[in-house]
């Protein structure tokens, strides 16, 4: 009888099985910083999986019913965007069919592959002596541990040890270091609220000019995936453009990783940065750049190297405040076919025809924003029949900043006297890191929106400096704004001298904040956070 009882009672709990794999893979991912690990969910699937069933096919069909799950929670715990991120942008199913190929090789990890089946051996080889069970309850215990109140976490489950490490960062406050869970937590929010708040109080005030003030256009370069990381990767940072800028931001913030709310944030550039769904809210005339520059003369303008219509690109340029739809060039041949298959013009031929449309102008003052997409992730180099091939980025990249130079050129040849300003919407994540696969942009992570942004003054009558001016300050576009009305109000283009160092003293810092929908950036004490949607905040991994 008893042996009857016991017979029974191994029939009832059956343990995980091959279940076992799943969690060890999982919790061995967690370890490494490759996943997150949501402590309630995946105990509530491992007590699904453990609660004992008399009937063997009811312990089947209970399987089938948590596979599903178990996908849906690794993708949950995965550093990938959520499904929602996904439905709001149904224009990926526009990629072509080589970008959709190219992408699906990027998520395969050859060395996390390898160690996978060196993991499936020992495991399976394992299982001739040792009840996995147990020991899966044990590592699932080390995992859940250190989320309880009070409890040490451990050196070889700390990921937040672990990243600092790797970073070799050394926080400042041992009182925020100590702080886990709910308390550290609180602070990140409150602290990002905090930022939120401070930025609403700050604009940039235009002043009246000088009386007789020359005249002159700015002309914003937004460049679409163009990181410091991607030039250095490119072996780029040393580009004659670069030299022949008069000012460099050495520590610009995009504060945002897609074109979009890239665009709108440039655009509202005269206030302080705002969280990013107030980007999609009616915002006070006076942070509107353009709207601004209107006041004293100048003619605001948009054009385009393609054609706007991915992810409505030309709606964000009418809720930026662009009554009159952007330049496309469509009548001359195309030099790159996108992502999506739509022709992109060259970008020295597309600002020459807009230099001699605006030439032909009877305005004294222009004020343009030109979009270039050129170095956007899957773009192929456009032939003759029709049909494309692959382009490397950093062959690419250099042809952009030569035809940016050319055109520059061009400007300097004529009589007009021009504000350039290199302002690149974020990078191109050529390498990725641990939470991310190249070319993926959802985390705004700093080697993302760490963009180079450079000035260049074009007929001024004072000598340009004579080295490149670096501002090294967090800077981000509340900077470039107040820098552009100083211009205006100090007529620096027609000013016989000026103090160029006096021109950029004290511009606007800003703290180095990114997000997009869903998702926040933030460093605090030196070490990187990061927040996905009402989750928690956790530290960076690389």
């Amino acid at each position: 009888m008893k042996a009857e009882i016991e017979l029974q009672r191994s029939d009832l709990w059956r343990g995980f099985g091959l279940w076992n794999f799943y969690f060890l893979a999982k919790i061995a991912l967690y370890w490494a910083d490759f996943i997150g690990f949501d402590v309630f969910y995946n105990l509530l699937l491992a007590a699904f999986l453990l609660l004992p069933v008399k009937f063997k096919k009811l312990h089947i069909t209970r399987g089938l019913f948590a596979l599903p799950a178990a996908i849906a929670l690794l993708y949950y715990d995965s550093w990938l965007p959520p499904f929602s991120r996904l439905l709001e942008q149904p224009d990926i199913l526009k990629f072509s069919n080589a970008y959709m190929l190219e992408l699906a090789l990027r998520f395969i990890n050859w060395q996390l592959l390898g160690i996978g089946f060196i993991f499936i051996v020992v495991y399976l080889f394992l299982t001739q002596w040792l009840r996995m069970t147990a020991w899966t309850l044990l590592a699932l215990l080390l995992a859940v541990l250190p989320s309880v109140p009070g409890v040490p976490r451990l050196l070889w489950a700390d990921t937040a040890n672990t990243v600092t490490q790797r970073l070799n960062i050394v926080t400042d406050n041992p009182q925020a270091a100590s702080l886990q869970g709910s308390d550290l937590n609180s602070l990140l929010n409150e602290e990002l609220e905090r930022f939120y708040t401070a930025e609403q109080s700050r604009m940039t005030e235009f002043a009246l000019p000088l009386a007789d003030a020359a005249p002159f256009d700015v002309l914003l370069l937004n460049i679409c995936s163009l990181a410091w990381t991607d030039l250095e990767v490119s072996q780029l940072t040393q580009h004659p453009l670069f030299a022949k800028m008069d000012i460099i931001f050495d520590n610009f913030n995009s504060a945002t990783s897609y074109s979009g709310p890239a665009v709108l944030r440039l655009m509202r550039a005269s206030c302080g940065q705002t969280a990013h769904e107030a980007l999609y809210q009616p915002a006070d005339r006076q942070c509107h750049l353009f709207d601004n520059l209107k006041q004293f003369g100048f003619t605001g303008n948009a054009a385009l190297n393609h054609t706007g219509e991915f992810e409505g690109f030309i709606d964000e340029l009418s809720l930026a405040g662009f009554a009159s739809p952007p330049m496309i060039p469509s009548n001359i041949k195309p030099k790159l076919k996108a992502f999506d298959g739509s022709p992109i013009w060259g970008d020295y031929d597309a600002l020459k025809l807009w230099w001699t449309d605006r030439l032909q102008q009877n305005t004294s003052s222009a004020a343009l924003l030109y979009n270039t997409i050129s170095l956007h992730d899957g773009n192929r180099e456009a032939t003759l029949d029709g049909g494309s091939r692959s382009s490397p980025y950093a062959k690419r990249a250099k042809t952009l900043l030569d035809d940016l130079d050319a055109f520059m050129d061009v400007l300097a040849a004529s009589d007009r006297q021009v504000m350039v300003v290199f302002v690149p919407e974020h990078g191109a994540a050529l390498e990725g890191d641990r939470m991310q696969i190249p070319g993926m942009r959802e985390i705004p992570t700093s080697d993302i929106t760490h963009v180079p942004v450079g000035v260049r003054f074009i007929g001024t009558q004072a000598i340009a400096p004579e080295t490149t001016l670096q501002i090294s300050t967090p800077t981000s576009y509340l900077a470039l704004s107040e820098l552009i009305s100083r211009v205006i109000k100090r007529d620096v283009f027609d000013q016989p001298q000026v103090e160029w160092r006096t021109l950029i003293s004290d511009l606007p810092e800003t703290q180095a904040i990114s997000e997009n929908s869903g998702t926040v950036m933030m460093n605090y004490q030196g070490v990187p956070y990061l927040r996905l949607g009402e989750r928690d905040w956790v530290k960076y991994a690389r």
